[in-house]
């Protein structure tokens, strides 16, 4: 169990420096000192969980050059970034994927009236909302894919059956994303980073949307971890995760919620359990057999 136990090191690593880091940089940031100066423009940005998730980020993906050595990581074809000849096949086949599926949850929205349509937007909204979707989808497409399924789920099938390592991979997957809550902390000082970081736990109690919302990201982990290990390379996954947040933020965009039910989820689509049985029914077709991983293609 080398590869787990270097994953778990490297987390705890993480979030431990994020805690630490995060109070320095809003201190060098609404900082008096001239030499510091050059961060104003920061200022701004006054909420604490911005700059924890952004030290969070940092640390992860450097840290992934640590991880990557210790596990002896061959090369980024052994992470899935092969077979670049057929990358746009791939991506599109993904793409197409991960849009017919969300797509088809959300005109169940629009068919059975929770859901109200409003297309009707001024052009400069439709353009800064492509330009924001795209740009979500191809950046978390890419590094969440990296992470996930190219070296965290990568590495714990080294140390266990393929489909345990997904179950692991996607529990995780689904962990992280619970740690959005923007809470004011009226006073940072050099501990708050690990006082704080309960404030930022996912207000479970308020939430009536979380089970299906947690169901729903650990089937899509499976989903995307099962795809990786029948291809063997990143472009089919990130195609599904960037069609995924396509479908999610346009859905979001032109049609709003008319009935909140748990079935039918708050504004996200993906937090009611409407797009569990989907999501099931993908997840057994991908998982229902014991492929051997696909070998990478040069």
């Amino acid at each position: 169990m080398r590869n787990t136990a270097a994953i778990a090191v490297y987390l705890l690593i993480v979030f431990i420096g994020a805690a630490i880091m995060a109070p320095v940089a809003w201190m060098a940031v609404f900082s008096d000192a001239p030499a510091l100066s050059f961060l104003n423009f920061l200022e701004s940005h006054d909420d604490f969980h911005r700059y924890f998730n952004r030290c969070l980020m940092l640390l992860a993906l450097l840290g992934l050059s640590i991880l990557w050595r210790v596990t002896k990581i061959g090369s980024w074809r052994e992470l899935g970034w092969a077979d670049f000849p057929n990358a746009k096949k791939n991506i599109g086949m993904g793409l197409l994927i991960g849009l017919a599926s969300l797509m088809a949850v959300a005109a169940l929205g629009l068919i059975f009236e929770a859901r109200e349509f409003r297309p009707a937007h001024p052009l400069g909204e439709w353009g800064k909302h492509w330009l924001n979707t795209l740009g979500a989808a191809i950046v978390v497409g890419i590094l969440e894919e990296t992470l996930f399924r190219g070296m965290l789920f990568g590495l714990l099938r080294r140390d266990m059956n393929w489909r345990w390592a997904a179950v692991f991979s996607a529990l995780l997957f689904a962990s992280v994303h619970f740690i959005d809550q923007r809470s004011t902390i009226s006073e940072i000082t050099w501990n708050t980073g690990f006082t704080a970081f309960p404030q930022f736990i996912h207000d479970f109690a308020n939430d009536p949307h979380w089970p299906a919302y947690a169901v729903n990201l650990f089937l899509a982990g499976l989903i995307l971890a099962g795809a990786f290990q029948r291809t063997g390379n990143l472009f089919v996954v990130i195609g599904i995760h960037a069609g995924w947040i396509i479908a999610l933020k346009t859905n979001s965009f032109i049609s709003s919620p008319v009935n909140t039910h748990v079935f039918w989820g708050d504004n996200k689509t993906s937090d009611g359990w409407v797009a569990t049985p989907l999501l099931a029914a993908m997840t057994w077709y991908i998982l229902r057999d014991d492929p051997q991983s696909a070998e990478p293609v040069d």
